[in-house]
């Protein structure tokens, strides 16, 4: 009769756990289907760096097309030649921009600038591009860079 006490309470104490690791999976697995455990759920669109231009005013990544376009803003207060702009995602070159290159931005201007092979990326995915601007200022002779980091998710 103790064997079968014994039994009964080994079963009652391994249903209790057996419903709580239930649970507990029925759980993880909603939070997955929402998409809580997912990278991208928490990237938000972000810039960083860029101490003398200026934050890019606009930016978008278009992963299936391989396409990431910026439109950069010149805040220094005084008009600047801009003689290269360069993009990178994660170890990879995003190559030649298509943009106004050599050409004067005036104090608060914006020109537009594009990359065609950025890597490959699903839509929704996160991404980092680092991006590099080469510049003259207006009047002067020295060339000067200024880098920023730009996040977000693809489209």
């Amino acid at each position: 009769m103790t064997r079968k006490i014994k039994a009964q309470a080994a079963m009652e104490y391994l249903m209790t756990y057996g419903w709580a690791i239930l649970i507990v999976v029925i759980v993880a697995a909603a939070l997955y289907a929402l998409g809580i455990f997912s990278p991208a759920t928490y990237t938000g669109t972000r810039a960083t760096g860029f101490a003398n231009i200026g934050i890019p005013s606009d930016w978008a990544y278009f992963g299936d097309t391989q396409n990431f376009n910026v439109t950069l803003q010149n805040s220094l207060g005084q008009a600047i030649n801009i003689t290269g702009v360069s993009a990178t995602s994660g170890t990879s070159d995003c190559g030649n921009t298509t943009g106004p290159l050599n050409t004067f931005l005036s104090a608060g201007g914006t020109a537009q600038f594009g990359f065609i092979a950025c890597p490959t990326l699903t839509s929704g995915s996160s991404y980092s591009v680092g991006l590099s601007v080469n510049y003259i200022l207006q009047g002067g002779t020295y060339p000067r860079v200024d880098t920023g980091t730009l996040t977000g998710t693809t489209v």
